[in-house]
């Protein structure tokens, strides 16, 4: 039956789960809650508050819990939800498909059914699952449109894998301490993203700085290399908005490795400036994690410099 909206209704969206999936009724008891049905591009913070008030609900009813999701924001959702649910002990894995669950020739009844199952097991993380591998949420990028294999964890090793059997690998999960799960729901929308690019000009950059922004994400060449020369160079932007009491934080284009703005002087130049590297944070984890900590901290830069080298759960080595 479906709701006005269009959206299913719980029992309805189950019923249509078991029709097209009947395994899952083998591996656990399922219960259903509809947090949204929209594109995964409108996907906000107040989607991902939602997410989390559902899971923190029914916290000491079940032993797991799988979000399915849209695939282009995926990684945003994983990672906040890692952030949020501080004390957690429980699997919470987001999954969803390259193709609809109604096609034939579908991802998602694989995706789907390992997910549900991996759920039962003990593992106090935030993951994703995708292609018969469980990544840490907020290690995660998306990197193929057209494969199954649409996820990869660039730099941190799967939590689990798939195959005739079921490998988990306990050495990769968070080391947490024990306690209540408590819901951390506070983010800052006051964040932006640049990619830089050759001949980027810096009257762009500057300009942002009349905006309300906190905290930029500057995602430059190799290991952070920014350009530097007369003419050309972002330096100046950097210290105009780190004496202004922004964030500038500079991550890579690059998939694999780190950012070290100690390697060559255009990444010293920047650091001397007073950007912050992301190390071997994905983008997508330093927006969130940059939207987070202003959201825990408001306007003391300070503190949400000194916390941004600190993983909150294990987005940073």
């Amino acid at each position: 039956m479906a709701l006005k909206d269009g959206t299913l209704a719980p029992s309805a969206f189950v019923q249509k789960i078991l029709e097209f999936v009947p395994e899952v009724k083998r591996i656990a008891e399922i219960e259903s809650h509809i947090v949204a049905n929209i594109d995964s591009s409108n996907i906000g913070i107040e989607h991902w508050i939602k997410i989390a008030d559902v899971i923190s609900a029914n916290y000491e009813r079940f032993d797991g819990f799988v979000i399915t999701h849209g695939t282009d924001t995926m990684v945003y959702t994983a990672t906040a939800l890692s952030f949020m649910l501080d004390g957690l002990s429980k699997p919470v894995i987001l999954t969803g498909s390259q193709r609809p669950l109604s096609e034939i020739r579908t991802d998602a009844r694989n995706n789907l059914i390992n997910a549900v199952e991996l759920a039962t097991f003990s593992i106090p993380e935030v993951g994703i699952f995708f292609n018969n591998k469980l990544f840490r949420g907020n290690r995660t990028k998306k990197l193929n449109i057209w494969g199954f294999d649409a996820f990869d964890s660039p730099n941190y090793p799967p939590l689990a894998e798939v195959g005739v059997g079921i490998e988990i690998y306990k050495e990769n999960f968070l080391k947490r301490e024990g306690g209540k799960l408590n819901v951390l729901k506070n983010f800052s929308d006051k964040v932006f993203c640049v990619k830089i690019f050759p001949s980027l000009k810096i009257d762009y950059l500057i300009s942002l700085l009349n905006l309300d922004v906190q905290g930029f994400v500057l995602e430059a060449f190799g290991s952070g290399n920014l350009p530097n020369i007369e003419g050309r160079s972002l330096i100046p932007f950097i210290k105009s908005a780190v004496e202004m009491g922004r964030v500038v934080a500079i991550s890579t284009q690059a998939v694999y490795g780190k950012v070290d703005l100690t390697l060559y002087q255009c990444g010293k130049d920047a650091l001397d400036a007073g950007a912050l590297s992301c190390k071997d944070m994905t983008t997508e984890a330093a927006l969130v994690k940059l939207m987070f900590l202003f959201g825990k901290y408001g306007d003391d830069t300070k503190k949400v410099v000194e916390e941004f080298y600190k993983p909150i759960a294990g987005e940073i080595s």
